[in-house]
């Protein structure tokens, strides 16, 4: 899991991805304090990825970098995973459920039934195939490359 949030709230989404028993890759820190800074450090470990920087191209590089399977951000991160198209999870306040940190157990179901729903939904087979137009050509529509990305 790739998550950017920001920062404010990033160690408790990164604790209750890890009791789901997923590896977050990378989180962003931008408006954390050093106290939640070192919370992170505590449940990644000394080497924990903190981003500063949430823009598409270094969020994509990460993604890549590190074959995440998922980017969890808010919605402002939305068209960068479709235009790239990677499987997105909108984590921001402003969302229709609670998750993890708000709604307790009941928010542990929903995040893992919608991370589910979003990493194993049939649309990202779809869309990383070529167009049906572009077979004949042997070309493929759009400037992403998806190799090495982890899925």
């Amino acid at each position: 899991m790739l998550l950017y949030t920001g920062g404010v709230k990033s160690w408790s989404i990164v604790s209750a991805l890890q009791d789901l028993g997923m590896t977050v890759v990378a989180t962003g820190t931008k408006k954390s304090t050093e106290e939640d800074k070192a919370r992170i450090r505590e449940l990644m470990g000394e080497s924990a990825r903190m981003i500063d920087d949430g823009s598409p191209t270094v969020l994509l590089s990460i993604y890549r970098e590190y074959r995440a399977d998922i980017l969890i951000a808010g919605g402002r991160n939305l068209y960068t995973a479709l235009k790239a198209p990677i499987p997105f999870l909108d984590i921001n306040q402003e969302r229709e459920f609670g998750y993890a940190g708000y709604a307790g157990y009941d928010g542990m179901v929903e995040l893992a039934r919608q991370l589910a729903l979003s990493i194993e939904s049939p649309v990202w087979e779809a869309v990383r195939k070529p167009a049906p137009w572009a077979r004949a050509s042997g070309q493929r529509t759009g400037g992403v490359s998806w190799e090495g990305t982890g899925g």
